[in-house]
């Protein structure tokens, strides 16, 4: 299970986590190849995006991997 995201990770440490996050992350125009070490809340700052609705919105995509990975455990199981 992913970990919720939080504004003082780095774009690296999203990026990482998965694929989907790393699309999700360059939907929003990040610079993710020269400042991919800043904290995700200074990159909003920088892109002049609400942190917020990025966490928020970044946090949908997490709780969609980590329900689709408990789904696949269940059957599984099963």
């Amino acid at each position: 299970m992913l970990p919720k995201i939080t504004e003082n990770m780095t774009l690296k440490e999203i990026m990482e986590m998965d694929d989907k996050l790393y699309q999700a992350i360059q939907k929003y125009g990040f610079d993710t190849c020269c400042t991919k070490m800043s904290t995700l809340k200074d990159s909003c700052e920088n892109k002049g995006l609400d942190l917020n609705k990025v966490l928020e919105e970044l946090n949908e995509v997490v709780e969609e991997i980590n329900y689709i990975e408990q789904l696949i455990n269940e059957s599984e199981e099963s």
